[in-house]
């Protein structure tokens, strides 16, 4: 019974790790999957600037929001440095210089990553076990746009576990009427 307990065990294990989660684009790759078939980081969606697709969260009559992730630069240990822009309705608005690696965040994640309801667009930057949150929500003729901290960390007791920050808003965008 114990060889069949460790036979089972082996073979689950050797099954789920070829496992590939699927996605919601036809770009398999990861950021850090491009750079190192091209040298240089990319966004997902292959775009020069790392522009991101039209936002999935808006309803009719509501803004057209995108991220842009452009890479500036490369820090101590290879540490990738991105501005972070929003495009509201075709105009850029810059965010923040930030050294982690960005990807968009679909809406199904939104729960799983604590990202608020309503918000219209979101992403995770993230480089060698720390990150940043960034999300935006509209509120009446405004688009705010808010940001937390998120890492790995160890407790008390040596256990791993997760560290999530307080949310801070990083700017409002005026919306044309």
């Amino acid at each position: 019974m114990k060889k069949v307990f460790i036979v089972f065990t082996i073979s689950f294990l050797i099954i789920s790790c070829g496992k590939k989660e699927p996605t919601d684009s036809g770009n398999n790759k990861t950021t850090q999957d491009s750079k190192q078939e091209t040298g240089s980081i990319t966004t997902q969606k292959k775009d020069e600037t790392g522009s991101t697709g039209k936002t999935e969260n808006t309803k009719p009559g509501k803004p057209e929001v995108k991220w842009e992730f452009k890479r500036v630069g490369t820090g101590e240990y290879d540490t990738p440095i991105n501005d972070v822009n929003i495009i509201v309705n075709g105009k850029k608005h810059f965010i923040a210089k930030e050294y982690y690696s960005f990807s968009e965040m679909p809406v199904s994640d939104y729960k799983s990553y604590e990202i608020p309801a309503d918000a219209i667009i979101a992403t995770r930057g993230w480089w060698a076990g720390m990150g940043i949150d960034y999300w935006a929500v509209q509120q009446g003729y405004e688009i705010i746009v808010m940001k937390r901290e998120i890492g790995e960390t160890s407790g008390e007791d040596g256990e791993p576990g997760d560290y999530t920050g307080k949310p801070e808003k990083v700017t409002s965008i005026k919306l044309d009427q």
